[in-house]
């Protein structure tokens, strides 16, 4: 009820539901123990809660549906992570939250988001992989990330802002279209449909071919305007939301002193990385109108694409998250709040695709972006991990309410059986090995020179671990792995070890 009250005031939405699977559990082994309570009714009492929260959305007034693309709420759940001591805060009441997508079936709402961690229990991860296999319905954040900055009692607001529980709120707002403002670099400030001065009167680029020497100092001035008048626009929303629409009961449920932060973000990150990328080796010739506005290009070469864990392009990415975040850090906020910003577009990807024109990287006027930090569609061409790679580049200390990833994969693309999907998946980081010498080869290092060369495979893939099984008896490939900086531990396998490498260090 008090959950009810508090997003239903404002009749708003994005207020986190906090880790109620970790509180929650504490009475449920209580009674449990006590015999009060059997599994079968801790789970439907578990699934009556969820319904509840699952029937939030009907309780909306017809203006919030017309603002948003679809039905969200963001009614975000927390499980799993970390405690600092080291403890995992996984519980049973985590995997009976998830088993709700078994009982009731798939949903966006609750937003049931893992907080995932390389140090979470084995069969907790295998779980969350088998129910994300079966469902397509969890979230996951990076806790090893995140816990460093907000400590272990966090939870996520909206869909990946992380804020500490009942000591944060945030001045959340529209984002910004930054494949536009590149246009209206490249256009003097004018927009490539209307042909109205939008932004200030810059010099426009009149050159036939574009050149980064030229076009990017553009982009850095058209982004430090965009930044002022951002800060400003936020600034006035808040300050009147404030003074007419408090949202009093959401605050009750806070400390009194709270951290407040200034959300902005920003959406067409891949989109600008890409065009900017195509400049430098590709020839970028630029088509105008009768006005004179480039409103078309035409590319003549190839060029690095975002997601594809691609230095070249990657890093441009990475140039543009951090140059904004900074000129966003010179203006004044409303009620001294931390500047901080999100890589996440919710809708708003389709919304501004169609408002913005032709792109140098080759997308059309009119198509969507892709979502947040995503790769644009079709242009990640080597796997999944060489994707996650790319967005992994992107600075969080500059983007600290959330960069988020849509990321989808056949589940026939993970293997063959069900237990080698489950595997895959909650191992998607890692990679397994194997080497075989034929008897006459050995002792000459062709060993040593396989093994380097599947670790110098494994880091340009991006893969965070590698890993295999050693007999016990095997001891010329035990001085080998440990020669390479492998782990040995035992296993649950008589006469077979264990061997982890870090591909971190």
């Amino acid at each position: 009820m008090g959950y009810l009250a508090a997003v239903k005031e404002q009749n708003g939405a994005a207020m986190s539901l906090g880790r109620v699977s970790t509180f929650l559990d504490i009475y449920f082994e209580r009674d449990l123990q006590a015999g009060r309570l059997s599994e079968v009714a801790a789970q439907e009492l578990i699934d009556h809660f969820v319904m509840k929260l699952r029937m939030v959305r009907f309780l909306r007034t017809p203006d919030y549906s017309d603002l948003f693309s679809g039905d969200p709420t963001w009614v975000t759940e927390c499980i799993g992570g970390m405690g600092l001591d080291g403890r995992p805060l996984v519980t049973k009441t985590s995997f009976r939250l998830l088993h709700t997508l078994v009982n009731l079936g798939p949903a966006p709402e609750p937003n049931l988001t893992v907080l995932w961690s390389e140090q979470l229990p084995d069969a907790f991860k295998r779980y969350c992989a088998e129910v994300s296999i079966q469902t397509s319905s969890i979230q996951y954040e990076n806790d090893d990330l995140m816990r460093p900055y907000w400590g272990d009692d966090y939870g996520i607001a909206c869909c990946v802002s992380a804020m500490r529980i009942g000591k944060q709120m945030q001045f959340f707002g529209a984002r910004v279209n930054m494949a536009k403002c590149l246009l209206y670099a490249i256009n003097g400030g004018k927009d490539e449909h209307s042909g109205d001065q939008i932004a200030p009167a810059y010099a426009p680029i009149t050159g036939d071919v574009l050149d980064y020497a030229e076009v990017w100092p553009r982009q850095q001035q058209m982004m430090a305007w965009l930044a002022k008048t951002y800060a400003n626009t936020m600034n006035v929303i808040h300050y009147m939301h404030d003074k007419y629409c408090y949202e009093r009961l959401e605050m009750a449920l806070h400390d009194r002193d709270v951290l407040r932060t200034m959300a902005y973000g920003m959406a067409g990150l891949s989109v600008v990385a890409d065009r900017l990328s195509a400049i430098k080796p590709a020839r970028v010739r630029v088509l105008r109108d009768d006005r004179g506005l480039a409103v078309d290009y035409v590319i003549d070469g190839d060029f690095p694409k975002y997601g594809n864990n691609d230095d070249r392009v990657d890093a441009i990415a990475v140039e543009l998250v951090q140059t904004f975040m900074a000129e966003l850090r010179k203006h004044k906020t409303y009620r001294n709040a931390v500047p901080t910003r999100s890589i996440l577009t919710i809708t708003s990807n389709v919304v501004y695709g169609k408002k913005t024109g032709n792109t140098p990287d080759g997308r059309r006027d009119g198509q969507p972006f892709a979502p947040g930090a995503n790769p644009m569609h079709g242009r990640d061409r080597h796997g999944a991990v060489a994707s996650l790679a790319s967005v992994a580049k992107l600075p969080y200390g500059d983007a600290q309410d959330g960069i988020s990833n849509t990321f989808s994969i056949v589940p026939g693309a993970l293997g063959r059986t069900e237990g080698d999907r489950i595997s895959n998946l909650a191992g998607l980081p890692e990679a397994e090995f194997a080497l075989l010498v034929a008897d006459s080869y050995q002792g000459q290092g062709f060993g040593t020179e396989l093994l380097s060369r599947l670790i110098e495979v494994a880091r340009a893939e991006g893969l965070k671990h590698l890993t295999g099984e050693i007999l016990a008896e095997n001891n010329g490939m035990q001085h080998l792995c440990k020669r390479a900086g492998f782990l040995l531990k035992p296993t649950a396998e008589p006469g077979i070890l264990f061997a982890s490498l870090d591909l971190t260090l």
